[in-house]
C-alpha cells in the first residue's frame, strides 16, 4: 500500500464525499458510496470477484465516477495502478478530455474535474496517468511503469497482454466502460489475465443485443420488446447503482439535454418499390417487412414522405445556429444502406447552403477501423466540418458529440433499445442556460427529435421520456440458482472438489454434500405376529377344527372382535364380549408391523444417501474450491448446501470524519495541511517555525523570550486563528502525463537537430543543388560515407533519394552510434547531450564540405 497513490488519498476523498465539500450530484456521490459499500461487504474480494456494476445514463457523468472510483476501493486493490479500459479508441480519448495537460505534461488544474469540483484539495498532486496508444507506444513504454492510471482502448490492451508488456500483479482496479461489451471473448482474457484486480463495470445499457449476461454479474430475467415490439425475454443486470436519463431530468438543473418531439406530415405512408411510389398503413408495412427481408433491404420511403421530415429537422438546425451561435448539429437515421445515399442526396439537392456539409456512413463505410480509431468522416464531423451526419444504424455507444443537438428519425423504431440509443446521442449538455420546462426549440440545451407522424413514434417518445423504472429490476432478487453438483467422483483425502460452478461459495464456508447411492441391502421377512409367538412357545398350534371354525367365523362374522386388543394378552382378548353397538373395522396389520416396516424404510433411506460436512478453504476457479479433506468417498452427481449462511453484514451507516488532517504537497514535502496553515498564518507575522515544532522569532526560540502567561495566550490566539482562517495550497508543480512529457521532449530536441540540418542547406554556397539536389549522394564526404557503410553494415541496400535524407540518416546514426540508444531511449538529461552531439557532429560535417568546395576551386585552378 505504501506505493500506492490512490490509498495515501483514500480517506481524505471519501471523507470530502461523505462530508459534502464536493461540487458532486447527489447521484455521482451515491454512486461512489454504493461502490464502497460492496467493497465493505467483501463482495468484491478476488476471490469472490463480483463486479460493481453501475448504469448510468449517458451525459450523466459517468466518467467522472470511474476517476474518482480509485480512491473509493484503494483499501482493497492488491496492486498500485488503476486500469480504465474503453472498447474504442474514441472512448479512450474522451475520457482523456477530463485530464487536459500542456504540451510537456504538467496538468491544467482548473480543467481537472477533480480540482474544479474540490475531490481534490489544491496541494493534493494529481495522479500520473498514461494513455496507452499504439501509434506513439514504443516511443514512451516505460512510462507505464511511472503511471498511478492507465487508459487503453481493448484490442491494443489485449496485444499488451498476450506479449505480457503489462505485469497482472501491478494492476489492482479494472475499470471497464461500456461495459455490456465485456462479455466478449477478448474482454474475458483481459480480465482474467488481470485475476486479481478488482472489477467495475460502467455502462448505460442494461441489455446486449445478444440478450447474453455478462461475467461477474447478478442478472434477473425480463420481458422486453425487439426492435418490431415483439416481446423477448432479456437479462437485464442488478446493479449496484442506478441512474437513468429520467432521472437525470428530474434535477434542477439537469445535467443534460432535454428532449422534445416535432412531426412532419404528408400526403400518406409512402414506399418506394421499384421506382414507383406504394402506400402503406404502419401495420401492414411492419408485417411484410418482418416475412420480406429481402424486400425489406432494398425498399426506401418515398422522397415525398422523406422530404417533409428533412425539412423541418433542417430549418430547427439552422434556427439553433443563428440563435445560439453555436455549431449545433444533426444525426439522420435512415431505412437502409439505399435509403441512407437517398437521404444524403435530398439534403445536398434541396439546401444548396449545406453543400459539403453532409457526411454519410454505413456498414459499407464503417465508422471505425479495427483499431477502434473513428473514420475521416465522423472525425470531420467532430471537427465542425459536417453539420448533418447521415446513418443507418451506425451511431450508437462511443459516439460522443455534445453540439448533436437534432436527431431526424426515418426509420422504423418500434422499441425502447434501439430509440435510446439514437436519442442518446443528442443528449450531452452544452454551454448555456439550463433547459426551462418549457419546450424552446432554438434553446442550446433542448434536443429536438424530428420524425415523420405515420411512423407514430410519438407512443415510444412518451415512454422514453418517462421511462423504465430501474426499481423494478433493481429489486428483482438473485435468480435462484439449482445447488452445485460434483462434475467428478471425490475420492477420500483429496483436497480440491470439482463443482459445475462456484458462484454461492465462498472461503470460510461449511458445506454439506449430499450423495444418493444404491446399497445392495437384503429385504427383511415380512413381520408376522402369530409365526413369532408360535415360534417362542408362547400359543399352541391351533387344531383342524379350530382352524375351520376360525375361518369360518372370519369370513361370515363381521362383529368378531380382532384377535389382539389394545394391550391385552391374546388369551384374555377372546374372552372379552364383542360390543353391540361398535362394528369392528375392518382387518388391518397389527400396529407392530407398521413400527417395523417404518424402521426398515427409514435404514434403507439412511443406507442410501451419504452425508459429508466438509469446509471450504478458498475458490480456486469458477470449476474447483479447495475444501479440508474427508475420508468419506462421493460419487459424482452429490449436491452442495451451505449449511453456514454468509451473515448479512446490515447497511453501514455513513457518518462525516472529525478533524481529519490530510496531507498537502509543498514544492517536493509532504507535510500536514494544519502544519502548512501554521506556517503560512506565521509567515504573515514574520514567524517560522523550526525541525521541533517551536516558534521562532529572529533565529530564537519565541518561548525564551516571552512570559509564559503571554506565551500561553498567543498560542491559544495562534489555535483561534488557524481555526477560522483559510488557508489556500498552491497546486503541485508536477507532471501528470509522462508519456506526453516524453513525446513532447523528444519533439522539442528532434527540431532543434533537424533545424541544425536545415541550417546547413541555407548555406547555399556549400551544398549548391540544396536538401533536394543529390550532390552529397554523388559525392560524399568522409562523414557522409560512414553514414553510408552503417546502412550497408546492417544488410540494407542505400537509397537515399536526396541530400536532405541522407544528411538526417547520418547525423541520427551518429547519434545511435555514439550513445548507444535509440532515439525513444533518452531522457531529458540525456537529449541534452544528444543535442551536443549532433551540433558537434554537424560542425565537423559543415568544415568537411567548406574543405571540399575548396580544394574543388583548387583543382579547377
Amino acid at each position: 500500500m505504501i506505493n500506492n497513490y490512490f490509498y495515501q488519498y483514500h480517506e481524505l476523498v471519501l471523507s470530502r464525499i461523505l462530508s459534502n465539500q464536493t461540487k458532486l450530484y447527489d447521484h455521482q456521490r451515491e454512486a461512489l458510496l454504493a461502490i464502497y459499500q460492496k467493497a465493505v461487504k467483501g463482495e468484491m474480494d478476488a476471490a469472490y470477484r463480483q463486479a460493481a456494476l453501475v448504469l448510468a445514463g449517458v451525459g450523466t457523468g459517468k466518467t467522472l465516477i470511474q476517476a474518482i472510483t480509485p480512491y473509493i476501493l484503494a483499501p482493497w486493490m492488491n496492486g498500485e495502478k488503476a486500469l480504465f479500459l474503453s472498447d474504442n479508441c474514441t472512448l479512450r480519448e474522451r475520457f482523456i478530455k477530463d485530464f487536459p495537460t500542456t504540451l510537456s505534461g504538467k496538468p491544467l488544474y482548473d480543467q481537472w474535474l477533480l480540482y474544479s469540483l474540490e475531490v481534490l484539495p489544491p496541494g493534493v498532486p494529481p495522479p500520473v496517468i498514461v494513455e496507452l496508444d499504439a501509434n506513439n507506444f514504443e516511443s514512451y513504454a516505460f512510462a507505464i511503469h511511472e503511471a498511478n492510471l492507465l487508459v487503453a482502448n481493448r484490442q491494443f490492451l489485449l496485444n499488451l497482454v498476450n506479449r505480457g508488456d503489462i505485469e497482472a500483479n501491478t494492476i489492482g482496479l479494472l475499470c471497464v466502460d461500456e461495459a455490456h461489451f465485456s462479455a466478449a471473448a477478448s474482454y474475458r482474457t483481459i480480465t482474467n489475465y488481470f485475476e486479481n484486480a478488482l472489477l467495475t463495470y460502467f455502462t448505460g445499457s442494461k441489455f446486449r443485443s445478444d440478450s447474453q449476461p455478462l461475467p461477474n454479474v447478478r442478472y434477473a430475467e425480463v420481458e422486453d420488446s425487439d426492435e418490431w415490439g415483439n416481446t423477448i425475454i432479456r437479462h437485464a443486470p442488478i446493479a449496484d447503482f442506478e441512474f437513468s436519463l429520467q432521472q437525470a431530468w428530474k434535477l434542477n438543473p439537469p445535467p443534460v439535454k432535454r428532449l422534445t418531439l416535432k412531426e412532419a406530415t404528408s400526403e400518406a405512408f409512402l414506399v418506394e418499390e421499384e421506382g414507383e411510389e406504394v402506400k402503406y398503413d404502419l401495420e401492414t408495412f411492419l408485417a411484410k417487412a418482418q416475412s420480406e427481408r429481402g424486400w425489406f433491404r432494398r425498399i426506401i420511403f418515398a422522397d415525398s414522405f422523406s422530404l417533409p421530415v428533412l425539412q423541418k429537422g433542417v430549418e430547427i438546425l439552422l434556427n439553433k445556429r443563428k440563435k445560439t451561435g453555436q455549431p449545433h448539429a444533426m444525426i439522420v437515421r435512415t431505412l437502409n444502406i439505399p435509403h441512407a445515399h437517398r437521404v444524403a442526396k435530398l439534403l445536398e439537392e434541396n439546401f444548396p447552403g449545406l453543400e459539403g456539409k453532409i457526411g454519410l456512413i454505413h456498414s459499407e463505410k464503417d465508422s471505425y477501423d479495427l483499431a477502434g480509431r473513428a473514420s475521416d468522416i465522423i472525425n470531420k464531423f467532430y471537427d465542425g466540418e459536417l453539420w448533418i451526419l447521415v446513418h443507418c444504424g451506425m451511431i450508437g455507444v462511443g459516439f460522443d458529440y455534445k453540439w448533436a443537438s437534432v436527431s431526424c428519425c426515418l426509420c422504423v423504431l418500434k422499441s425502447l433499445s434501439p430509440a435510446e440509443q439514437e436519442w442518446g446521442r443528442i443528449i450531452r449538455k452544452v454551454p448555456g442556460d439550463a433547459p426551462s420546462s418549457f419546450p424552446q426549440l432554438e434553446h442550446p440545451n433542448w434536443g429536438v427529435v424530428v420524425t415523420h407522424e405515420s411512423l407514430q413514434i410519438r407512443p415510444l417518445f412518451q415512454e422514453f421520456l418517462q421511462g423504465k423504472e430501474s426499481d423494478i429490476i433493481a429489486a428483482n432478487p438473485t435468480p435462484s440458482k439449482t445447488k452445485p453438483v460434483l462434475t467428478t467422483g471425490y475420492e477420500a483425502g483429496e483436497t480440491v472438489l470439482s463443482v459445475d460452478n462456484t458462484a454461492n461459495l465462498q472461503p470460510g464456508d461449511v458445506i454439506k454434500l449430499t450423495a444418493v447411492v444404491e446399497p445392495e441391502i437384503p429385504t427383511p421377512p415380512k413381520f408376522d405376529l402369530k409365526q413369532e409367538l408360535l415360534s417362542t412357545g408362547s400359543l399352541s398350534q391351533p387344531t383342524s377344527e379350530e382352524k375351520s371354525s376360525t375361518t369360518l367365523s372370519t369370513d361370515t362374522d363381521k362383529n368378531e372382535p380382532p384377535s389382539v386388543l389394545s394391550g391385552l394378552p391374546l388369551a384374555e382378548a377372546f374372552q372379552q364380549p364383542p360390543s353391540e353397538t361398535m362394528q369392528p373395522p375392518e382387518e388391518a396389520p397389527p400396529p407392530w408391523e407398521k413400527e417395523a416396516e417404518a424402521v426398515a424404510q427409514r435404514l434403507q433411506e439412511i443406507r442410501s444417501v451419504r452425508t459429508v460436512n466438509v469446509q471450504i478453504e478458498a475458490v480456486i476457479d469458477n470449476k474447483r474450491v479447495q475444501i479440508t479433506p474427508t475420508w468419506t468417498d462421493l460419487p459424482p452427481g452429490a449436491t452442495i448446501q451451505v449449511t453456514r449462511k454468509q451473515v448479512e453484514e446490515p447497511l453501514a451507516t455513513f457518518k462525516n470524519h472529525v478533524n481529519l488532517d490530510w496531507q498537502v504537497m509543498v514544492g517536493e514535502e509532504l507535510i500536514s495541511y494544519n502544519d502548512y496553515k501554521k506556517r503560512v498564518i506565521l509567515e504573515q507575522k514574520g514567524l517560522s517555525i523550526n525541525d521541533a515544532g517551536e516558534i521562532m522569532s529572529g533565529g530564537i526560540s519565541l518561548k525564551q523570550t516571552m512570559p509564559p502567561g503571554v506565551y500561553e495566550t498567543f498560542l491559544k490566539g495562534l489555535e483561534t486563528e488557524l481555526e477560522t482562517t483559510s488557508v489556500e495550497v498552491p497546486h503541485a508543480p508536477v507532471i501528470a502525463r509522462p508519456d506526453k512529457a516524453k513525446l513532447d521532449c523528444q519533439a522539442r530536441y528532434g527540431a532543434r537537430i533537424r533545424g541544425l540540418v536545415f541550417d546547413l542547406f541555407k548555406q547555399r554556397y556549400l551544398v549548391p543543388d540544396g536538401a533536394n539536389g543529390t550532390s552529397l549522394i554523388d559525392r560524399p564526404v568522409k562523414s557522409l560515407k560512414e553514414a553510408i557503410e552503417r546502412v550497408i553494415a546492417k544488410g540494407k541496400k542505400p537509397n537515399f533519394k536526396n541530400n536532405q535524407q541522407l544528411v538526417h540518416s547520418a547525423v541520427f546514426g551518429y547519434i545511435k552510434e555514439k550513445t548507444g540508444r535509440n532515439w525513444n531511449e533518452h531522457n531529458e538529461q540525456q537529449y541534452e547531450e544528444v543535442r551536443r552531439i549532433a551540433f558537434k557532429y554537424m560542425m565537423n560535417l559543415t568544415e568537411q564540405l567548406r574543405f571540399q568546395r575548396k580544394a574543388g576551386r583548387q583543382f579547377k585552378v
